[in-house]
Order: structure tokens, then C-alpha cells, then sequence
């Protein structure tokens, strides 16, 4: 499982913010074996050549966040090394906070950003068509309007997009590090089933749906609605840890079963783990569920 996490998370997000934590947290554990001595070469080097290749404002606005987010995380880990989740998300807090400010600073705003990553994956997708020896003219009118709405809400939604890849990374990171050197910086991340983080993050949907709902600015809005994402994803991901907990007892025939049926009905299935993870908010079903074996 480690494995097909690591190279899941290669494929679908920027190796950088994978490697860069991951190089980071080698080099404070002091690599002795050639196991730790060639995973933090390869982590560097993967880091090396991602943040050097050619791209335009997307591209910098991403090295950008990546090299902040390593930045924090190396400097709290040195202060005070922690395996809990909310390490991540306070430092991918703050790499944002610092993104902005960067962004203020050289006079950019969000809609730039977003212009210019819709641009960039318009053309990419164009690039794939040619490659794959298609036309956009060969294809209907109403593929054409299905791939810029795709491209719109890829480009809405990119913030929230790279926040939970940064957090991501850093979990994979911690879970790699334990996993590569003899004297890991940090206690061992706990299993996920045991993955949980404060209850007063709850509040994040109430600031999200009121800046969806109220009357704001249209950043505000997007704003909101990136929140919600994040927020959504995070306590889906904690409805499956509920549901790994409980169901320890379960056949493995019943559970493929249900995992089968669930990839048909995967809408469906993520607003309940959605709303499970945010019942486990008041409900701690975790804790109940040794009281009730026994």
C-alpha cells in the first residue's frame, strides 16, 4: 500500500512536494546506510529538476508554494518534530499565508494565476489531441464545452487543489522517511484508522458556506468555495478511517464486494463517508467501537 500511495501521488501531483519534505527530513536524520544516501540523491535530484524546468506564472506560482512549503515544515520539524496530521495542515497554513504575501508583494492577483492556468492546461489538452492524432475539429461542439468547463473549474479550484497535494505529500513524506532511515527524525505516524484532527476545524464549513452564501466579492466567493473542497476531502478521508475501524471483522469477500459496488456509486459514496467524518466530530465512533466488541 505505501508503495502504490507513493506512486500514485507521483503521477497525479507535483513530485516536489514529495521529495523536497522527504530530502529534508533525510538530511536531519543523518543518512548513514547507502539505502538513506540513495533515496535523499533521488529526492534531490527529483526536486532539482522539477522546481529548474520551464513554465510561466502557473509554474512559478507552484515552485514557489512548493519551496515554502518545504521551508516551514523543515524549520517546525526542527523546533519541535511531530507525526500528528495537524502538522501538515498548520504548515501548508502557513506556506499560504506566505504565498499571498509573496504574491502582494510582486503585485499579482488570483485571477492572473487562474487565467493563466486554464491557458496552460487549455493548450495541454490540445497538445494530447495532436499527440494522439485527433483534431479539436474532429470532435463535437458539446466536447469542446465539456473540456472548457473541465479546464474552468480545474483553474477555479487550483488553490484548494494544491493544498490538499501539499498535504498529501507531507503525510507521504513523514510515512517514507520512517520507512527509509535507521534513525527517523520524529515519532512513527500512527495507522489510518486512527486518523482524526481537532474538532474545532468544524468551524472551516461554517466561514465556507457563509462567504458561498453571503453577499461578497466573487474572489470571496472562490475563496469559500476552496475551503469547502478542502474541508469536504479532509473529513471524507476521516469517514474512512471510521469505516476501516470498524470494520476489522468484516470478510474480505464482503469488504471487495462493497468496494466494487461503491466504484458505481462514488458520488454517493463520498458524501457519506463526508457526512461520517463529520458525525465522528461530536460522535467519536472510534472510541466507542471496543466498548461495543466487547
Amino acid at each position: 500500500m505505501p508503495v502504490l500511495l507513493l506512486l500514485g501521488f507521483l503521477l497525479i501531483a507535483p513530485p516536489v512536494l514529495l521529495f523536497g519534505p522527504l530530502a529534508g527530513l533525510l538530511l536531519l536524520a543523518r543518512p548513514r546506510s547507502p539505502r538513506e544516501w540513495l533515496w535523499l540523491l533521488v529526492s534531490l535530484a527529483g526536486s532539482a529538476l522539477w522546481l529548474n524546468q520551464a513554465g510561466g506564472l502557473a509554474g512559478q506560482f507552484t515552485r514557489a508554494g512548493a519551496v515554502l512549503l518545504t521551508g516551514t515544515f523543515l524549520a517546525l520539524t526542527v523546533w519541535r518534530p511531530s507525526s500528528r496530521f495537524s502538522r501538515a495542515l498548520s504548515t501548508t497554513a502557513i506556506a499560504g499565508v506566505a504565498l499571498i504575501i509573496w504574491m502582494s508583494h510582486l503585485g499579482l492577483g488570483w485571477n492572473e494565476v487562474q487565467r493563466v492556468v486554464e491557458r496552460d492546461l487549455w493548450t495541454y489538452n490540445q497538445e494530447v489531441l495532436t499527440r494522439l492524432g485527433e483534431t479539436t475539429q474532429g470532435y463535437p461542439a458539446g466536447f469542446l464545452d465539456q473540456m472548457a468547463s473541465m479546464v474552468r473549474t480545474i483553474g477555479s479550484f487550483y488553490p484548494a487543489l494544491l493544498a490538499l497535494a501539499a498535504v498529501a505529500g507531507l503525510r507521504l513524506a513523514w510515512m517514507w522517511q520512517h520507512r527509509i532511515a535507521r534513525h527517523p527524525v520524529g515519532p512513527r505516524p500512527e495507522r489510518f484508522t486512527a486518523f482524526q484532527f481537532s474538532d474545532q476545524l468544524v468551524w472551516g464549513w461554517v466561514v465556507g458556506l457563509s462567504l458561498c452564501l453571503l453577499p461578497v466579492p466573487a474572489l470571496w466567493r472562490e475563496v469559500g468555495s476552496n475551503l469547502l473542497l478542502v474541508w469536504a476531502v479532509l473529513y471524507a478521508v476521516r469517514g474512512l478511517a471510521v469505516f476501516f475501524a470498524g470494520s476489522r471483522r468484516v470478510p474480505g469477500v464482503v469488504m471487495a464486494t462493497l468496494t466494487l459496488i461503491a466504484m458505481f456509486l462514488l458520488p454517493f459514496v463520498l458524501g457519506g463517508l463526508t457526512l461520517l467524518g463529520l458525525a465522528d466530530t461530536w460522535l467519536d465512533f472510534r472510541r466507542r467501537l471496543p466498548a461495543s466488541a466487547t
